[in-house]
């Protein structure tokens, strides 16, 4: 619907000037697709988006009940959530990200992870070997193929290699679990950290509740792939920033190592291309390949350069050790 109609549909659907959850600077109204959501449990990303709003005064998108009093509205048949986003000027960030992200880690430490079903907080590991059984069979079914597309070629050359960092990482963490039993509380996360930053302003629907090493992972990853094999200096002052803010303790950076040791880009642009999807982009399938490729170099400088960093704290594999 064009922007006029969509006026019409909210002002018959939503009373936002009675709605107690209107705040200054939230003025650009958006639908998101219930399925945009990782968690359902909407009053709880409700009640967690007020407290940073009111509490933290961070900027955050802020999603509204509708005059039913339900969080979801039918929109062309499609169970839709109504999102005010922050006004330009109220989202600018100046603080280092590493201090910012940090921030928001404390700031939402302790959320309550039995809210949250379908937090991978407890079940990492095993999602991951069910993700590389799947790859491990498409492999074997591969091998015995002729006429492989330029994709297949490509996994079918890397897959051992992919697949035994994979076994390090589930194993690390299997380890960091026995090593580490007492789990740190769980903090609100995002389910890919953008290659820009900390999102500002913060999207409920790309909150993932889990340990805190997995933002922390994906923004080191960001730096590999972004700077090579000089993204260390980067790293370092990144993993700094954060630690005045929220020291990472031992548990911490066992995470951060292992969930860098597991191929996460590799195994995702696979499951991606196997799955066939009707919107996936076949060329660029094969380009991200082809990139994870490249630098599995730069991948290993990071482990090493973390390996080093920590290296009284945590475990290296000795593959890893020059």
């Amino acid at each position: 619907m064009d922007q006029a109609d969509g006026n019409r549909f909210v002002d018959r659907k939503y009373q936002l000037e009675t709605l107690e959850t209107q705040r200054p600077n939230h003025v650009r109204l958006f639908f998101l697709p219930l399925d945009r959501f990782y968690h359902q449990n909407l009053d709880a990303l409700a009640r967690i988006a007020d407290d940073l709003i009111l509490r933290k005064g961070v900027s955050v998108c802020r999603i509204l009940r509708n005059q039913a009093g339900s969080w979801t509205t039918d929109l062309n048949g499609t169970p839709s959530v109504l999102a005010a986003c922050p006004a330009r000027q109220a989202i600018e960030r100046k603080s280092p990200i590493g201090v910012a992200l940090a921030h928001f880690h404390r700031w939402t430490s302790g959320v309550d992870i039995r809210l949250f079903p379908e937090s991978p907080f407890f079940r990492q590991t095993s999602d991951w070997a069910v993700w590389m059984d799947r790859l491990e069979k498409r492999y074997l079914e591969l091998r015995e193929k002729d006429g492989l597309s330029p994709f297949e070629e490509n996994f079918c050359a890397y897959f051992p290699y992919f697949s035994g960092c994979a076994e390090n990482g589930i194993q690390y963490m299997v380890d960091r679990s026995i090593d580490f039993p007492n789990r740190e509380e769980a903090v609100l996360c995002h389910y890919r950290f953008p290659a820009t930053g900390l999102p500002s302003p913060e999207n409920p629907a790309l909150w993932v509740v889990d340990d805190r090493s997995r933002d922390l992972a994906d923004w080191l990853r960001i730096l590999t792939w972004q700077k090579g094999g000089d993204a260390a200096a980067a790293a370092d002052q990144f993993l700094e920033d954060y630690d005045r803010v929220f020291p990472i303790t031992d548990s911490v950076a066992a995470g951060l190592f292992g969930r860098l040791l597991f191929p996460l880009s590799f195994a995702e642009c696979c499951a991606r291309y196997f799955s066939g999807g009707a919107g996936e982009n076949p060329r660029f399938l094969e380009e991200t390949l082809r990139m994870n490729i490249e630098k599995t170099a730069d991948s290993e400088v990071m482990l090493r350069f973390l390996g080093e960093k920590y290296a009284r704290r945590i475990k290296t594999p000795k593959w890893l050790i020059r």
